[in-house]
């Protein structure tokens, strides 16, 4: 009888504690899922603050060139076409690897084909001293303002 009662007993508390095992474990499993939820919404989260923190950096390189492009425009009005020259090969070099490295929407991909169009014209012309070549300048730069601006701005560069 001591026997029987032994194993009952230990059959008892094997119970007890598989019992409590298995609530701990489905208890766990729906943390689980929870916790896989969450992962995934803050994944998504990380991927849309990505491209936000991508397409802002865009933003701010395209800012970064217009600014460039209106010192070579009064360097070449100064007639200084020398350094005029010297900056914009660099300059349209940092616009044709902008535009290779980064995606754009389509209005700043345009803004940097058409800067793009306007290379050889204007190198050569600032190679010659010609002043056309400030007046494409100053024109090319209101373009890319009016290009990159906010809707109400554009139109009103200057």
């Amino acid at each position: 009888m001591k026997a029987i009662a032994n194993i009952s007993a230990v059959s008892l508390i094997a119970g007890v504690v598989l019992g409590l095992l298995l609530g701990v474990w489905y208890e766990g499993r729906g943390n689980d899922e929870r916790i896989a939820v969450a992962v995934g919404e803050e994944s998504a989260r990380a991927g849309r603050l990505e491209a936000e923190v991508s397409r802002l950096q865009v933003r701010t390189d395209l800012a970064e060139m217009h600014l460039r492009l209106g010192r070579i425009a009064m360097e070449a009005d100064r007639q200084d076409y020398g350094t005029a020259g010297e900056r914009a090969t660099h300059f349209f070099d940092e616009v044709a690897r902008l535009a290779k490295e980064t995606e754009q929407d389509d209005q700043e991909r345009a803004a940097l084909e058409n800067v793009l169009a306007a290379r050889d014209e204007l190198i050569a012309g600032l190679a010659t001293a010609q002043p056309e070549a400030a007046e494409r300048l100053k024109q090319l730069y209101l373009e890319l303002f009016d290009m990159g601006a906010p809707s109400d701005l554009a139109g009103h560069a200057m």
